[in-house]
């Protein structure tokens, strides 16, 4: 049984014993369910569900982070009577992806304010955009980067060759 299924049972079963099946008891279940497979990961064979979503605590709260930053800065140019917009066009080198991977990377990187995804290359190697407020282009490729790694971390990456629906 996955991870995820094992937690939503545990959560099930959890607000049966309370008596009371509503959402409050739902989540509690939930919350207590992935404490226990994550205290006992190796004997419940949840290790890969575990990692997983911690990746994916770590992928949304660094996505929220930056979401705030970038608004801001936004918001600063958009107030200054000149702003020193410093519109750039740059590629970005790309890891192999599925196709969720590099659609959840596109509309991640095109919410931030001040940047869009033009396109990509042929092989799906590189990803195409425009940003604004940015000191220079390695400075937005690192940030790119950062938010595919910690993408990866708990998307599946593909097997065979470039993108495809591994």
């Amino acid at each position: 049984m996955s991870g995820f299924l094992l937690n939503v049972l545990l959560a099930v079963v959890w607000a049966l014993l309370s008596g009371d099946v509503n959402l409050r008891e739902l989540g509690v279940g939930f919350g207590l369910g992935y404490l226990l497979l994550r205290l006992f990961p190796d004997a419940l064979g949840t290790r890969a569900y575990v990692r997983a979503s911690v990746a994916l605590l770590r992928f949304l709260g660094t996505f929220l982070r930056e979401l705030t930053v970038a608004n801001v800065q936004v918001a600063l140019l958009a107030l200054r009577a000149r702003p020193n917009l410093n519109a750039m066009i740059f590629s970005v080198p790309l890891r192999p992806h599925t196709d969720l991977s590099l659609t959840l990377l596109t509309a991640t990187v095109t919410l931030m304010p001040g940047s869009v995804v033009l396109g990509f290359d042929a092989g799906r190697t590189r990803m195409y955009m425009h940003g604004i407020g940015l000191a220079s282009p390695e400075e937005a490729r690192a940030g790119v980067k950062n938010v595919e790694r910690l993408l990866l971390d708990f998307l599946p990456v593909p097997t065979g060759g470039r993108g495809g629906t591994a």
